[in-house]
C-alpha cells in the first residue's frame, strides 16, 4: 500500500473522517458563502446550492417564481388599474414599474415600492421650489407645499434647513383614478390617463392636457413614433408636435376601449364599444385622407363590445371580450372561448407569448407560429392554411393554486424576464430567473506554499418553467506534485501529479409552494499517483455518488428556512486492492438561515449549518452500507462516551458553520463567520465581501483567520468567486 504524506495531510486539514476517500466530494465551493463560515445549505440562493443544498434550485431566484410584490386586501373591484414599464436600457439598468390606482400612481424602483417622489435640495433650493417644479404652474402652490412639508414632517423653518431629500407625494398632482398609463422611451416620459383628462410626468415635473383636448376620460394610450393615440370616451384623438387632431367622427360611436399600433404595417387598431373593431390607415401627407375598416360580428369576431386588444410580432391581432378572444391572422377572425369565465385584458411579451388575465387566473399561450420552427412552418403553409390554429401551440394555466395570491387578475404587463399583474391580492410578479454560470477558485493551505495545489468550481443553473430549475457542475482539486513511498522505504518515492474530478448533475423542484426537493447525481474521478514510476499499480479510482434534500421556506414565521441533505451517497470505492476499500464521505447537513432585514438599501441575513460525517466500520474493519452508516455512526461516536456524553461527543463530531451577510443598495456585501470543528482541530473566523453589479455579475472575496491553538494551515486562505446571470 502507498503512502501519500501530502493527501493525508490535506485530509486532516479539512477534517474528514478516518478512511473516507474523495474529499473532493466534501470540498465547499462558492466565495460567498465562504466568507459567512462556509453556511449555505438553508441559504441555497445562488448557482453554488450545486454543491451545498439542490432543493434550492426550486426556489427563487433560481427558479421561475410568483412573487406578491404589493400586497393589498382582497376586494371585487382593483385597486391597481393599470401598470406601465420603464424598459431595461443598459447593461446595468433596472426595469420601473408604474401602477396606476384608484387614488393616484405608485412607483416600483426595481426594489421597493414609493408613493412619493423623491426630490434632492441643491444649493439655496428650498421646498416650495421644488414643488413649483414638480406640479408644473404656480396656481395652488401655496397649499401644494402646506401638503408637502406635512408629508415631510417639517413644521418650521429650522426642519426644513435640514432637510436634504424631500420626498413628494404622487398623488399631489394626480389624485384621480388612473384609467391609462403609457411610458414613451423614446421620450422619457410617462402619460397618464384619468377619469377627467390627460397628465404628462418628464422626470421632473406634471403637465395638464385640458387646454389641448378638454377633461374626457381617457380610456387608452398608444404611441407611434413622435404621434401619441389618445382614446377617451368621446373619441379618437392625435397628439403630434403640440397639435391635437380628433380622429374616427365617421366611426358608429365615439367610446374607445383601447388602442394598438402595429409598427410593420403601418395601422392602427381601435376597440370601440358597441361598434367591434376599427382599422386605421393614417394619412401620410396633407393631400391624403385616413382610411378606415371596420370588423362586426359579420367580419367573426365575437361580440362589439371589445375591452382589450394586442398586435404581437407576426402582426396577428388580438381582442379580449367578455367571454373571450378574437384573433385576426391578417385574412380572417377567429375565436377562443372562455366558458364561464371573464376576460378583463391582454398582453404579449418580448418572445411572442399571449397573457390573458381572467376571473380564473391567467393563461399565457404562444401561438405555433411566435416559435423559430412555427415561423418557418407558416411560409411554408399553403395561403389558405396560413394563419390556421397549429396542434403545436401552447397553453398554460396559471391560478391560485400554482403561484398567484389570487385568481381574479384585471392587467398583465410583460417587462424583459418578469410579468407583472394587478390582481384581488394586489400587485403580483412572476419572476422569469436568469441562467446563472459560477465559477470558484482559491488556492489550498498557503502555508505550504505549494504553487499547484489548488481547487476550481464551474457550474450553471437552468430553470425549467413550472418544472423547477437544472444546474451542471464540476468540482476540480490539483493536489500538485505528491511523492510516492513505498511502505518499507521512505528513499525511493517518485513524482507523481496528483488530482480529483466531480462532475454532476442537480434537479431541484417544488412538492409545496413552501416545499422544496432537489437530487444531485456526481461521478468522481480520483488520480493520486498515475504519473509515479514505481513499478505497482496506478492509484485512480472512478465512481458515482448522489445527494437527495429537503428545503423549508417560511418556518413558523417568515423569511426563516430550515434544510436537511444527506450528501455523498454511494458504494465504497478502492485504488490498488479491492480488499482494501474506503467509503465515501456520507454526510448529514443541517442548515438554518433567516433574512432579518430586507428593504431598498439594507439586506441582513443570518445562517447556521451542521455538518456531520457519518462514515462507520464494522467489526471486520470493512465500511458498512451508507443506509447503517448514516445512523451508526451518529449513535456510536468515534469519540466514545455514554448517555448523554454519547450524545454530546456525537455532536462535536460534527462542523459548525455561522455566518451573517449586510447588504447595501443591493450592490456591496460585507460577510463574517465562524468555523468550529474540534474533530479536525479548527477554529476559524471568515471574512468576505462581495460586489454586485445590478443583477447581472457578481464577484465575491474571502480569506480564513485561524483563531484557535492549532495548526493554522488554512491561515491567510484566499478564496475568489464569480456568478454571471444572464
Amino acid at each position: 500500500m502507498r503512502k501519500l504524506p501530502l493527501l493525508c495531510f490535506l485530509a486532516t486539514a479539512n477534517a474528514f473522517a478516518a478512511g473516507s476517500a474523495i474529499i473532493t466530494l466534501e470540498m465547499p465551493v462558492g466565495a460567498r458563502q465562504l466568507g459567512m463560515g462556509e453556511a449555505g445549505v438553508a441559504l441555497a440562493d445562488d448557482a453554488s446550492a450545486l454543491y451545498y443544498n439542490p432543493a434550492g434550485l426550486a426556489f427563487g431566484p433560481l427558479a421561475d417564481e410568483w412573487k406578491l410584490s404589493y400586497p393589498v386586501e382582497s376586494k371585487d373591484q382593483p385597486r391597481f388599474t393599470e401598470l406601465a414599464a420603464r424598459s431595461h436600457e443598459g447593461f446595468f439598468e433596472k426595469s420601473e414599474i408604474w401602477a396606476g390606482t384608484t387614488s393616484g400612481i405608485m412607483h416600483y424602483d426595481g426594489e421597493k415600492w414609493s408613493d412619493y417622489y423623491s426630490v434632492i435640495l441643491e444649493g439655496k433650493m428650498k421646498i416650495r421650489d421644488a414643488v413649483r417644479v414638480f406640479a408644473g404652474t404656480e396656481s395652488g402652490l401655496d397649499e401644494y407645499t402646506r401638503i408637502v412639508k406635512k408629508f415631510n414632517d417639517v413644521q418650521n423653518e429650522v426642519d426644513e434647513s435640514y432637510v436634504v431629500e424631500v420626498k413628494i407625494p404622487w398623488n399631489l398632482i394626480v389624485k384621480d383614478t388612473i384609467t391609462a398609463l403609457l411610458y414613451e422611451s423614446r421620450t422619457e416620459k410617462l402619460w397618464v390617463g384619468t377619469a377627467h383628462g390627460l397628465y404628462r410626468f418628464d422626470g421632473k415635473g406634471w403637465k395638464n392636457y385640458n387646454s389641448e383636448i378638454g377633461s374626457p376620460r381617457i380610456t387608452a394610450l398608444t404611441n407611434q413614433g413622435a404621434t401619441l393615440w389618445i382614446g377617451t370616451d368621446n373619441g379618437l384623438f392625435s397628439y403630434r408636435n403640440g397639435v391635437v387632431e380628433q380622429k374616427g367622427k365617421v366611426l358608429p360611436s365615439q367610446k374607445v376601449a383601447a388602442l394598438a399600433w402595429n409598427e410593420k404595417r403601418g395601422e392602427l387598431y381601435v376597440a370601440i364599444t358597441d361598434a367591434g373593431i376599427a382599422r386605421l390607415v393614417p394619412k401620410q401627407d396633407p393631400t391624403t385622407k385616413d382610411r378606415w375598416s371596420l370588423f362586426n360580428r359579420e367580419d367573426g369576431i365575437m361580440d362589439l363590445n371589445p375591452l382589450a386588444l394586442v398586435v404581437d410580432s407576426s402582426s396577428h391581432v388580438w381582442v379580449a371580450h367578455k367571454g373571450g378572444l378574437s384573433h385576426f391572422n391578417l385574412r380572417k377572425w377567429e375565436q377562443v372561448q372562455f366558458e364561464n369565465n371573464t376576460v378583463h385584458d391582454l398582453a404579449v411579451s418580448e418572445k411572442g407569448a399571449i397573457w390573458i388575465a381572467t376571473d380564473k387566473g391567467v393563461w399565457r399561450h404562444l401561438p405555433d407560429y411566435a416559435t423559430a420552427s412555427g415561423r418557418k412552418a407558416e411560409l411554408e403553409r399553403s395561403p389558405e392554411d396560413r394563419g390556421k390554429a397549429s396542434t403545436e401551440d401552447e397553453w398554460e394555466h396559471f391560478h391560485s393554486g400554482n403561484g398567484l395570491s389570487s385568481n381574479r387578475v384585471w392587467v398583465v404587463l410583460p417587462q424583459g424576464n418578469d410579468v407583472w399583474f394587478s390582481t384581488g391580492a394586489g400587485v403580483e410578479q412572476y419572476k422569469d430567473a436568469d441562467y446563472q454560470l459560477s465559477f470558484f477558485y482559491e488556492k489550498l493551505l498557503p502555508i505550504l506554499n505549494v504553487p499547484d495545489l489548488y481547487h476550481l468550481f464551474a457550474g450553471m443553473t437552468i430553470p425549467l418553467a413550472e418544472w423547477g430549475t437544472l444546474g451542471f457542475f464540476v468540482n476540480f482539486i490539483s493536489f500538485g506534485e505528491t511523492v510516492v513511498s513505498s511502505d518499507y522505504s521512505a528513499d525511493d518515492g517518485t513524482a507523481s501529479n496528483s488530482s480529483e474530478i466531480v462532475g454532476g448533475l442537480s434537479y431541484g423542484t417544488k412538492l409545496t409552494q413552501k416545499v422544496g426537493f432537489g437530487l444531485s447525481v456526481k461521478f468522481f474521478y480520483s488520480d493520486l499517483s498515475s504519473g509515479a514510476s514505481t513499478g505497482g499499480d496506478e492509484a485512480t479510482t472512478f465512481g458515482y455518488a448522489f445527494d437527495v434534500s429537503i428545503l423549508k421556506k417560511d418556518l413558523l414565521v417568515d423569511d426563516l428556512s430550515i434544510a436537511l441533505v444527506l450528501a455523498n451517497i454511494g458504494p465504497s470505492i478502492y485504488y490498488t486492492e479491492k480488499s482494501n476499500q474506503d467509503p465515501l464521505p456520507l454526510t448529514w447537513r443541517l442548515g438554518l438561515a433567516y433574512e432579518l432585514i430586507n428593504s431598498v438599501d439594507h439586506r441582513l441575513i443570518f445562517a447556521a449549518d451542521y455538518n456531520r460525517e457519518t462514515v462507520y466500520d464494522n467489526d471486520k474493519g470493512e465500511p458498512e452500507p451508507f443506509y447503517v452508516a448514516a445512523w451508526k455512526s451518529i449513535l456510536y461516536p468515534e469519540l466514545g462516551g455514554s448517555g448523554l456524553g454519547t450524545a454530546k461527543n456525537s455532536l462535536l463530531q460534527g462542523v459548525f458553520n455561522v455566518g451573517t451577510e449586510y447588504t447595501y443598495s443591493n450592490t456591496v456585501a460585507v460577510r463574517l463567520g465562524y468555523l468550529y470543528d474540534k474533530t479536525g482541530k479548527r477554529q476559524e473566523v471568515d471574512i468576505g465581501m462581495g460586489v454586485m453589479l445590478s443583477d447581472v455579475l457578481q464577484f465575491d472575496i474571502a480569506t480564513i483567520k485561524d483563531v484557535g491553538n492549532n495548526d493554522g494551515v488554512r491561515d491567510g486562505q484566499m478564496r475568489f468567486g464569480m456568478i454571471f446571470k444572464f
